[in-house]
């Protein structure tokens, strides 16, 4: 998945999220029917085991087994990108190469985290998983998480590799967007924050990979298509539109907002893992009125 297939990877992705049962179980039939609902409202592909799929609170196990069952259930209708970061680079290369042989097109990872690792250290546990893995990688860029901010500088030998394909940009740093685009013009960049997908699309993203995408996937399509069209104001009320429920739902604590919204629209997806905390009732009723509403 080089060169001119890349583009084949474009658009509106769902960052699944990993529904549970009520001991933490992860719900593999509940997962296959929120991957048809959410085709059936025009994601265009799916982003498994990110942040929103609790990556991290999941076993390396359970971790293959999402993506073999989200490949499966996709079909081949959409891209399935799967994140497979960890802080030990065996591990990643471990599931970067069982994702790509389940049918994952590419893989994304986040730098490891905790020991404070140096930006050469970093560099080298991308280049290994590149290397030893030999698949498509994206960059996962999400600095509030892991205290790294990639850039055209500090990335750019990574981005000068054909089998690094593009960034995940989870950052409000646009101009940081913008320079990395306009160095690396062939790169896919999707915007990783929803609230600001109108604005990364200005900055030179051409791809999403969002937690509300789980809810609205619609709304996002939307946003882009008046973005092409240069019809700015109607895009931006509808970018609007979007921050007000991000907006509600962070308050409450993103993932498991977007957790109970999906339950209350017929799939049950459970609650966070622990140490999560579950949502308390006045959460829950203004979700509900926010589905409701929306």
């Amino acid at each position: 998945m080089v060169g001119g297939k890349v583009k084949e990877l474009r658009g509106i992705y769902s960052a699944l999220v990993t529904p549970m049962d009520a001991h933490e179980n992860v719900d593999f039939h509940v997962l296959r029917a929120l991957i048809d609902h959410q085709l059936a409202q025009g994601v265009e592909g799916f982003y498994c085991c990110g942040s929103s799929g609790e990556a991290l609170l999941l076993t390396l196990k359970e971790r293959q087994s999402i993506v073999d069952t989200v490949v499966d259930q996709v079909a081949g209708r959409v891209p399935v990108i799967a994140h497979v970061g960890t802080i030990r680079t065996a591990d990643a290369v471990k599931l970067a190469k069982g994702a790509i042989d389940s049918g994952a097109v590419a893989v994304s990872m986040i730098p490891p985290y905790y020991y404070n690792f140096s930006e050469s250290e970093i560099l080298g546990y991308y280049e290994d998983v590149v290397q030893q893995a030999q698949v498509p990688v994206i960059i996962y860029n999400i600095p509030q998480f892991t205290g790294i901010s990639f850039n055209k500088h500090n990335a750019g030998s990574l981005l000068e590799q054909e089998l690094v394909i593009g960034v995940k940009h989870t950052s409000t740093d646009l101009y940081g967007l913008e320079r990395m685009h306009s160095a690396y013009p062939d790169k896919i960049y999707f915007n990783g924050f929803d609230e600001t997908f109108l604005c990364a699309l200005a900055a030179g993203a051409d791809s999403a990979i969002g937690t509300t995408v789980n809810l609205f996937a619609s709304r996002f399509v939307l946003i882009r298509q008046l973005y092409r069209e240069g019809k700015m104001v109607e895009a931006l009320k509808e970018q609007s539109k979007v921050n007000s429920c991000v907006e509600l739902l962070v308050s409450h604590g993103i993932f498991n907002g977007v957790k109970y919204a999906l339950t209350i629209q017929g799939f049950d997806c459970g609650s966070c893992r622990s140490p999560f905390k579950p949502l308390s009732l006045q959460a829950k009723r203004e979700i509900e009125f926010l589905v409701s509403e929306y």
